[in-house]
């Protein structure tokens, strides 16, 4: 169960056809113990539509280094296999998180992200509640 207070609507656009929900993974990188993930697959369940994830890994992000980034990827895959073992599938794009989750949602009909606390992540969401989407394009999701 997913507490009500957890849930915060980002913006006023409606639930929409689509052919899946998508999950933006920012700041929870994990598939355990996650309220966003379980939210997103208990709406899709309800909608009868699967769950994507998503990660946008942006190359510049502040004071990241290479070591940094293998420890993401290597936790990346961890989770992967865990959402694999659930039917979910993960896409990591190389791109701004907000670009990549703004594409993928082209073809959603919700959107659920989790709650990162910096100053960059409160940006980006800001940047994807911004935007109204038009009505789904049909076109094949590339991976």
């Amino acid at each position: 169960m997913i507490q009500p207070e957890r849930i915060q609507h980002l913006n006023k656009c409606k639930e929409r056809r689509g052919r899946f929900v998508l999950y933006w993974m920012q700041a929870s990188c994990r598939a355990a113990c996650n309220h966003a993930l379980e939210y997103a697959i208990r709406r899709a369940d309800e909608m009868g539509k699967p769950l994507i994830v998503c990660f946008g890994m942006t190359p510049d992000f502040p004071e990241a280094n290479s070591r940094h980034y293998v420890f993401l990827l290597e936790g990346l895959r961890e989770t992967q296999e865990t959402l694999a073992g659930r039917g979910i599938q993960l896409v990591v794009r190389k791109a701004p998180p907000y670009q990549a989750a703004l594409t993928l949602a082209q073809d959603a009909c919700l959107v659920v992200t989790d709650r990162g606390y910096l100053c960059i992540q409160r940006k980006w969401r800001e940047q994807v509640a911004m935007v109204d989407l038009a009505p789904p394009n049909r076109s094949k999701l590339k991976e």
